[in-house]
């Protein structure tokens, strides 16, 4: 089970912002990929939390999204944050 709130709290405020910038529609980079497995207990943990958009094959090309209520939950967590520095 994915423990969204953990993997926020354990992400850096710097990746935590380019998750946002990042937004469901852009595809992760391989350094947003590398920050989720991390903070999520480290390499390929964070699998759950970010899930292949289009094509499986090949291996190279896939194009990996923050999963939907992954991607939500920290553009909320992201909002929070800059509400209460406000």
């Amino acid at each position: 089970m994915c423990d969204i709130p953990g993997l926020i709290s354990r992400l850096e405020a710097e990746e935590l912002a380019r998750l946002r910038k990042s937004g469901k529609e852009r595809s992760l980079d391989s350094d947003l990929i590398d920050a989720i497995d991390t903070a999520a207990g480290g390499p390929g943990e964070g699998r759950g939390y970010y899930v292949v958009s289009g094509s499986l094959y090949p291996v190279e090309a896939r194009d990996y999204h923050l999963r939907e209520d992954v991607a939500e939950a920290v553009l909320q967590a992201t909002e929070d944050s800059a509400d209460a520095l406000a």
